[in-house]
């Protein structure tokens, strides 16, 4: 008993910090009300391009929200319904119905807190970016694509269109055969309503920079159908009346749980891909300790919850995260509240929804389809090598052509082939007396050869940086919080790098020369440094690379006397 008392006191002290005011209060009912003005009209467009009632949308981020937001160790992490969640759910609906979401959703949670209780949360932490950009570039495009359909009046779903596997329903060429087959049933009042309501979207972003420009653009177009009497599908003459209600939780059906494994991994590596991500960004922001395992555990409770709601699949959102660090927030109620306000107003105002019209959803989301497209980290993996652009290529035509339940399987299972003929290229096996000549045994690493001055970092790698070993890398992101002089990184042990390692040594330099902190590399041998080159970290202004330590000390301690004669006689 004891015990679980101290639990409870630990639990409640991270939700509630100590010291915490009737101004703290505030400051998290006013975040919480920001964030729930965004995420209503993003829960209703998933809910309604997923191809489930609205009120689903809503529900994951009224019962997944809250619990996301209470046990996230970010503590300011903001959970939901996500877009990378639609294209899983609208095969798993034509093929199994809604309670099959609700299972596979079920199966998902259980597996995150698996993988919590095992603490491999790392696994998904180190998905090859290659993969993911492959992945969530491709959803982003067959999202958009779909959203064409309800945009132009030709109907309320691009998934409706002829006969075939619903595991195919998601392709990039079925939704283009729909599309063209009902496009005799243009309807040019609905694609005006669209139009008002990206314009809408876009003077509020150039305007009112401080306003929330979705739910302007939705009640836009709800009050323009309205006022004109505009024969326009809306959301309550397509999917009826918004319940005013929470529905009754009950387990969904085990009839078919084998059958949705493969999609319940999907949609257990779609919630946390993004959620860590966001983890990441607000602990790094705030300050506070980042626990994969813990945000995987908050992950599998939110999703078990939403599933036994009826919700749909949820998990940590970037944008309401980046909202609700924005506004203010103090603690984990700021998410809290943004449920609780979410859930109030669908006990009083739900019916409004009705009113919304489809096209003015297509347009919020084709907008946000869109940012899903990496094109930025696509070119830059295209200047990688060749295996890199192949697992890219790969990953996306799997995602907008074939079946989507197998694109992240093969994706890793390729990229993990690669990776073992990559470092098997740098075996090297010589005999006789050339072997005599050309061994050295690998030492340990060496005593500095002088002691580097106090606000000069220095850090030496050795081994294979690749995306299964980034984490060495991006936990040294705290370093450009300390305002050194200089940091210098010894190479010398490092035989092979990825671009993924590369990406975030790009992110670090990056990050400490916005710091004015100088970055200084010693023995990059010639693989590394080709592969670095290739990815964009060349020598330049705050970037030197060197042969030997001494060199580089010495320039690191040159800057250092520097900085220090600048600050006059006082500095330390």
């Amino acid at each position: 008993m004891p015990r679980f008392m101290s639990l409870l006191a630990s639990e409640y002290g991270r939700v509630v910090p100590r010291g915490y005011s009737g101004k703290d209060l505030g400051a998290d009912l006013s975040s919480g009300l920001a964030v729930a003005v965004i995420a209503v009209p993003l829960g209703l467009v998933v809910a309604i391009a997923a191809g489930a009632p609205p009120q689903t949308g809503l529900v994951g981020i009224i019962v997944g929200g809250a619990v996301i937001s209470l046990l996230s160790p970010s503590r300011f992490q903001i959970g939901g319904p996500t877009e990378s969640c639609i294209l899983i759910s609208v095969v798993v609906i034509e093929g199994f119905g809604l309670g099959g979401l609700f299972t596979a959703t079920l199966s998902a949670g259980l597996l995150l807190l698996i993988v919590a209780a095992m603490r491999i949360g790392f696994l998904v932490e180190s998905m090859p970016q290659s993969v993911v950009t492959g992945f969530v570039s491709g959803m982003g495009l067959v999202i958009a694509a779909g959203q064409i359909v309800p945009f132009l009046g030709l109907g309320a779903s691009a998934h409706e269109h002829g006969a075939g596997e619903a595991s195919h329903s998601h392709n990039f060429v079925f939704i283009m055969e729909g599309l063209w087959d009902r496009f005799d049933g243009f309807h040019a009042t609905t694609f005006a309503v669209g139009l008002a309501t990206l314009a809408t979207i876009f003077l509020a972003r150039r305007f009112l920079p401080k306003a929330t420009a979705y739910p302007l653009a939705l009640l836009a177009g709800a009050v323009l159908v309205r006022a004109l009497d505009l024969q326009v599908p809306t959301v309550g003459t397509v999917f009826g009346a918004i319940p005013n209600s929470l529905p009754f939780p009950e387990l969904p059906s085990w009839e078919h749980a084998s059958d949705l494994s493969l999609f319940a991994v999907a949609i257990a590596f779609l919630a946390s891909s993004e959620s860590i991500f966001s983890s990441l960004m607000a602990c790094r922001q705030r300050g506070t300790p980042v626990n994969v395992d813990r945000e995987f555990l908050a992950l599998g409770a939110g999703n078990v919850a939403t599933a036994i709601w009826g919700g749909l699949p949820v998990g940590g959102c970037v944008a309401r995260t980046a909202v609700c660090l924005g506004s203010g927030a103090r603690s984990s109620l700021a998410g809290i509240f943004h449920a609780v306000i979410v859930a109030v107003f669908v006990l009083t105002l739900a019916g409004a929804l009705s009113y919304v019209p489809l096209t003015s959803l297509a347009a919020v989301l084709l907008l946000v389809s869109f940012q899903m497209i990496e094109v930025g980290r696509i070119r830059r993996f295209w200047l990688a090598s060749w295996g890199e652009r192949f697992v890219l290529l790969l990953t996306l035509g799997a995602t907008l052509f074939w079946d989507i339940r197998w694109v992240l399987p093969l994706g890793i299972g390729v990229s993990a082939l690669l990776l073992v003929r990559r470092i098997r290229d740098f075996v090297q096996v010589t005999r006789g007396d050339r072997a005599m000549l050309d061994y050295q045994p690998l030492v340990p690493i060496g005593p500095l050869p002088s002691e580097p001055p106090p606000n000069v970092e220095v850090v030496s790698f050795r081994g294979a940086l690749f995306y299964g070993t980034v984490n060495a890398v991006s936990d040294l992101v705290s370093l450009k919080d300390r305002r050194l002089a200089g940091c210098v990184f010894g190479m010398r042990h490092v035989y092979y790098i990825d671009p993924t390692a590369c990406i975030a040594l790009a992110d670090l330099t990056r990050n400490l020369l916005a710091s004015d902190t100088h970055c200084y590399f010693w023995g990059v041998q010639p693989e590394v440094a080709e592969e670095m080159a290739r990815m964009g970290i060349l020598q330049k202004e705050g970037i030197r690379f060197y042969p030997d330590p001494e060199s580089a000390l010495a320039d690191a301690r040159g800057r250092s006397m520097e900085l220090r004669e600048s600050s006059g006689p006082g500095a330390a």
